[in-house]
């Protein structure tokens, strides 16, 4: 297939065009910086094409004669509602029309758990304690701009799926992880696996909250759900981009204290959060496409990679 990836040099991104490129499609990427991941350079079916996501002119040629779109690219630094509307909403929302616009089949859009956010992210006492585990039909309700934002633009995408014969797709990623895929990949924007090895490494005490965790997925894992969801003939369906078990970062920071022999105290503050917390239902990964992902022996990895790699 002929297909255009946003934020493809990202974190995400490099590791979704990876595994498109390993089975043979042709990726066309668009990214700020083209030189960003020197390696895909390498490649004959990888072509990159150097502009903004607001830049709808260039959005426009981006989808022509494309079977599918895979739009991974976001903006979740902005800090008011204004800001991400501009930088976010508008362009999938533009994205979108033009690739149905151009007859693209298929559309893959990258949302997240944070649709939802307000489950995680509220005060305790405002807390849905009702909703033990959230499936891809329970209510959207978001408590960030961030999450505002990846409602909205599935609401967006839903309703172009019934104006044009383009197929839609939603993936829900949450906290992802990984090594860089490739020399000038990224790693994840978040800090803590490098905070909490940082700490072991200097004997540190390492600060925890209890029963704090998610369902960590290795981001190479998850780059197999989007190959699954674009091979695949489902239209309008949401899957959760998780995996199936619950992990604490109390669990990580003891095992990078293990990893490093350090002499690490892991203190771990009680503020009444419950046991697993907020979970995540990907049955439909698994029925749909027989996928599964226990995250564990991957997480030990990446604190490997932090281990061997800072200073």
């Amino acid at each position: 297939m002929k297909i255009l990836v946003t934020g493809g040099t990202g974190f995400i991104g490099s590791y979704v065009v990876m595994e498109l490129v390993h089975l043979n499609h042709d990726v066309s990427i668009l990214a700020r910086n083209p030189d960003k991941v020197m390696e895909f350079h390498k490649f004959k079916n990888i072509k990159i094409l150097k502009g903004e996501i607001t830049d709808t002119k260039l959005l426009e040629q981006a989808v022509k004669e494309k079977d599918a779109c895979i739009h991974i690219a976001l903006n979740y630094t902005k800090q008011t509602g204004w800001e991400v509307l501009n930088d976010d909403t508008l362009p999938t929302v533009f994205l979108m029309g033009a690739a149905a616009k151009e007859n693209v089949k298929h559309f893959i859009y990258t949302s997240s758990t944070a649709a939802n956010d307000s489950l995680y992210m509220a005060p305790e006492e405002e807390k849905d304690k009702s909703i033990t585990s959230v499936t891809s039909s329970t209510k959207q309700h978001p408590a960030t701009f961030y999450g505002a934002t990846k409602a909205a633009s599935e609401n967006f995408l839903m309703a172009q799926s019934y104006l044009a014969p383009m197929r839609v797709s939603i993936i829900r990623p949450g906290y992802t992880f990984g090594n860089p895929i490739a020399e000038g990949a990224s790693t994840q924007g978040d800090k803590r696996f490098e905070n909490i090895v940082k700490n072991a490494l200097r004997n540190e005490k390492i600060s925890i909250v209890k029963n704090d965790g998610t369902q960590f997925i290795w981001a190479g894992d998850l780059a197999k759900l989007y190959s699954k969801v674009l091979e695949s003939r489902l239209n309008r369906k949401t899957y959760f981009g998780l995996a199936k078990s619950f992990t604490t970062w109390e669990a990580i920071a003891l095992e990078a204290v293990k990893k490093c022999n350090s002499k690490s105290e892991v203190f771990v503050e009680d503020k009444g959060w419950s046991d697993p917390g907020t979970f995540w239902d990907v049955s439909d990964m698994k029925n749909d496409f027989g996928l599964e992902f226990d995250s564990w022996e991957r997480i030990k990895e990446h604190l490997d990679y932090y281990i061997s790699s800072l200073p």
